[in-house]
Parts: structure tokens; C-alpha cells; sequence
């Protein structure tokens, strides 16, 4: 039997964005901050909907230690403006959905797995609906 955990977050997705660099008067190094100024509090959001899920799921550490391959599933539902015509039934709108994942997957490391580089299948889906959420799954790959 394989291992699953998923989790429901009831907020605007919020894509990764491109890093910017500040110069910090007196550093020598840049300040890198993302572009995006909804991050934060998604990424926030859906590490704390993943602490609650692990927690469920009886874990207190990591629920796929570093090495295990794991594979995810995110799913991405954005209100349906009523300016868009009926006949567009797909989001085909930014955000993009890579920059999407890319959100979603960095704020589960840490808590659902060790690195984000264990995993090695995604499926990934935008859509319209309401209210606005990302529902992710992440199990084990299997062979």
C-alpha cells in the first residue's frame, strides 16, 4: 500500500514569480525577493494546511524522508470572472500553471517531504471554480 497525503487550501493560488535582487545599502550582498507580492501568505497558507494534514496523518517529521521519489498532483481553481466569455471553459490566462507548482512544491519541503527534488512525476491542472483553492496530493512513486 502506498503512501498518500493530500490537503486542501481554500486561498487565491499564487504563482512563484521571478526573484528580484535590492541593494541593501551597507551589504555587500543583494537582498533576492520574488516579485510576487501574494506569495508570502499562499506559500504560508499551504504549509500550515500541510502541518495540519501531516499532523492527521500521525506524522510529526517529514512524511517522505530524503531519497524517496514521490509524485504530485496539484489542482488549481480560480474564480471565474464574468467578463471572459461563456464559451472559454478552460483557464488559459497567466498564472502560469509551472509557476504555480513551483509555489506549491517549494512550500511543502520541509514538511510533506525532505526536497522538493524527490519529486519526479507532477500532474498539474487549472481550472474555474469557486471558491478559489489548490488541492494537492503527493504519494510515493511507485514502480
Amino acid at each position: 500500500m502506498s503512501r498518500t497525503i493530500s490537503l486542501t487550501v481554500y486561498c487565491k493560488p499564487q504563482p512563484q514569480g521571478s526573484a528580484r535582487m535590492v541593494p541593501v545599502k551597507g551589504y555587500a550582498r543583494p537582498f533576492i525577493t520574488s516579485d510576487n507580492k501574494g506569495l508570502k501568505s499562499f506559500r504560508q497558507e499551504v504549509s500550515k494546511a500541510a502541518l495540519l494534514a501531516r499532523s492527521e496523518a500521525g506524522a510529526s517529521d517529514v512524511i517522505f524522508g530524503k531519497h524517496e521519489p514521490v509524485e504530485m498532483v496539484a489542482t488549481f481553481y480560480f474564480l471565474r470572472p464574468p467578463s471572459i466569455p461563456k464559451k472559454r471553459i478552460r483557464h488559459v490566462v497567466k498564472p502560469d500553471v509551472s509557476k504555480l507548482v513551483r509555489s506549491a512544491e517549494d512550500s511543502l519541503t520541509g514538511i510533506i517531504y525532505a526536497d522538493d527534488a524527490q519529486i519526479v512525476k507532477i500532474r498539474a491542472e487549472k481550472h474555474y471554480g469557486a471558491p478559489e483553492r489548490v488541492e494537492l496530493t503527493v504519494r510515493e512513486f511507485g514502480l
